[in-house]
């Protein structure tokens, strides 16, 4: 059964058993609310605000999704955001975003968030 699994989700499974977890709950990366899911959308250049990125949301999966998105925050190079999403849209999601050249939405994982901070710790060391 492991040899199946990916190596984070086997190392999720242990920690969560050693720690004595019983239920495993979906929570954001942004802000740890359960039943919301954080997504990153990239864009080819900076913005002054997070209003563009409310309105390509809006324009891409319509206003009532948009209402129901919380907690928006900028990249701090301000070429994307990361926003909690109820965990209800991620097939709508995917069934009706589409990236273009300009920009692109995608889940946020553990295993990306702590691959983008220690990537980041990386360069910084060099």
């Amino acid at each position: 059964m492991l040899a199946s699994m990916p190596a984070e989700d086997i190392v999720a499974a242990a920690l969560s058993h050693i720690s004595g977890l019983t239920e495993i709950k979906n929570r954001s990366l942004l802000s740890s609310m359960e039943d919301f899911t954080a997504y990153q959308m990239s864009n080819t250049y900076a913005v002054r605000s997070p209003y563009h990125f409310w309105n390509t949301l809006e324009s891409g999966l319509g206003a009532s999704f948009r209402a129901d998105v919380k907690f928006m925050k900028l990249t701090k190079d301000k070429t994307g955001c990361v926003v909690d999403v109820p965990s209800k849209y991620e097939e709508f999601i995917e069934d009706t975003w589409i990236d273009t050249d300009e920009v692109k939405l995608f889940k946020m994982t553990v295993y990306q968030n702590w691959r983008t901070t220690n990537e980041t710790t990386i360069r910084k060391q060099q």
